[in-house]
């Protein structure tokens, strides 16, 4: 019928046909069941914010102390490498020294074999040091120093491998052909001072970083090496060459010169010590 329209729904869309002219338009465009509706971006809040933060701080706590951990194991281990140099420029001299170690070469007795360890000056030094104490560097982390401020690395002689010095003539090793060479210490991480005579009766430093009390016998030189730069350790070359991590406690039991009894060790550590391995 003219003028008439129907209206015909086309899934959810309501459509007005006109009759006359065969025609459809949209009457109204509407999605069925559905309103219009303003989208909101819903923010944190404060506290939401708040617990985020302290997630990330907890994880740093627990991240930060485990990278330190790898960090300190990689120096220890280029210290290690260091030392493993220092026994092959050891090597050469007795090579050419028909096996016997030098006499007394003093304080500065890396100087005096530059020839050896081609003058590379990072050989010298642990990773771990970087400063002085004059400087501001704990014992542990300390470059060894003089009076004048001059470096000697971080690195500590047995001075008993002597063919001999002024002072002792019985317990020095005199040359490299030994038994237990795998036991006989060579040089090591130190502080204080760059070469020691340690004695089975030395004494533990009675807090860390504690210096020796004297020279010789009874001067408690072991101290030299006891420090905890390898968390609870330290590194040392041996007279076979081999290079070993040696906990603080065990530098007791090793033989520093011919006549070392192995078997004396502190009847007490101190408090410092006493939680460390045996």
């Amino acid at each position: 019928m003219a003028g008439q329209c129907g209206c015909l729904v086309l899934g959810s869309i309501k459509m007005t046909v006109l009759s006359s002219s065969k025609t459809c338009r949209p009457a109204v465009t509407t999605y069925a069941g559905l309103s219009r509706f303003r989208v909101r971006r819903r923010a944190f809040s404060l506290i939401e914010l708040l617990v985020v933060i302290s997630i990330i701080a907890m994880l740093l706590t627990l991240v930060v102390p485990a990278l330190n951990r790898v960090k300190n194991q990689a120096k220890a281990v280029v210290c290690q490498r260091r030392l493993k140099q220092w026994g092959l420029a050891w090597a050469m001299y007795l090579d050419e020294n028909n096996r016997h170690f030098p006499h007394y070469l003093g304080y500065n007795w890396m100087h005096k074999l530059k020839d050896y360890y081609a003058d590379n000056d990072a050989l010298l030094y642990c990773p771990m040091t970087t400063k002085t104490r004059t400087e501001g560097a704990p014992i542990r982390y300390a470059v060894i120093e003089d009076t004048e401020g001059n470096r000697y690395g971080s690195y500590a002689l047995n001075e008993w491998i002597y063919d001999d010095d002024d002072r002792d003539t019985q317990n020095y090793w005199r040359h490299a052909d030994h038994l237990g060479q795998n036991n006989i210490p060579v040089m090591a991480d130190a502080s204080w001072r760059s070469d020691a005579q340690p004695y089975a009766t030395d004494q533990p430093p009675e807090y860390e970083g504690a210096p020796r009390t004297g020279v010789g016998a009874g001067g408690d030189e072991m101290r030299i090496y006891c420090i905890n730069r390898h968390d609870g350790a330290v590194n040392m070359l041996f007279m076979d060459w081999s290079v070993r991590r040696i906990g603080l406690k065990e530098l007791w039991n090793l033989k520093w010169h011919t006549n070392y009894d192995t078997g004396m060790t502190p009847l007490v550590w101190p408090e410092w010590m006493s939680s460390l391995q045996n």
